[in-house]
């Protein structure tokens, strides 16, 4: 279940994250984009190709995540949102990063696939979540992801008894920032075991108002 990419990807949403909470810059379209509305930056499919990710290839989750960041710098520096119109919803609207990885593609026939497909239909229905784990600093916020997808600390181990063997998760990340803290809620559903000769992932970066 351990991701090639899951530092990455986490250095990466909280990158987009910075510049979303950027002093008079803000996303959306005219007035306020609705609370809970994903207002897209980008997608990819990525290679998790161990070479292709270490020589910074043009298909690989390392170069498409810097694409991202990059489109979204740029959206940052043309749309401009008014707030007041956000705090007719809640009394501190925030930008949060909403960051998903999915594996490309998945197997089928082989030896867990009955048991994978059980997860899957529990977790689709009611997702594994860890919400509101928050850290003082970035680098404390992407340990914390590196460890729950590599089974380690208590929310790690708490996971892969819940997504076990060779069935592989899929991730849905909220972050923001709150009284200088970086807030993380994830949400998982355990899916059917990734094809490893595919080997790519679909990468999806979006913004959205929440309350903070």
């Amino acid at each position: 279940m351990i991701h090639v990419f899951r530092c990455l990807a986490v250095k990466a949403v909280l990158l987009v994250f910075a510049l979303s909470t950027t002093p008079g810059i803000a996303f959306g379209q005219s007035g306020c984009t609705p609370l809970g509305t994903d207002i897209p930056v980008g997608s990819a499919l990525a290679s998790a190709s161990f070479f292709a990710n270490l020589r910074n290839a043009s298909n690989s989750i390392n170069y498409l995540m810097d694409r991202l960041i990059a489109k979204s710098e740029v959206q940052a520096q043309k749309i401009s949102l008014d707030q007041k119109a956000c705090a007719r919803a809640c009394s501190n609207p925030v930008v949060a990063v909403v960051f998903t990885s999915t594996p490309n593609m998945t197997l089928d026939g082989y030896d867990e696939a009955s048991s994978c497909q059980k997860f899957y239909e529990a977790t689709k229905a009611t997702p594994i979540v860890y919400a509101n784990r928050a850290f003082d600093s970035q680098g404390d916020a992407e340990g914390w992801y590196e460890d729950l997808t590599q089974g380690d600390g208590v929310d790690g181990e708490d996971l892969y008894e819940k997504c076990p063997g060779k069935c592989s998760p899929a991730y849905s990340s909220v972050i923001y920032k709150r009284e200088e803290k970086f807030l993380v809620s994830t949400s998982i559903v355990c899916g059917h075991a990734r094809d490893k000769d595919d080997n790519q992932y679909r990468l999806n970066a979006a913004l959205r108002w929440v309350c903070g």
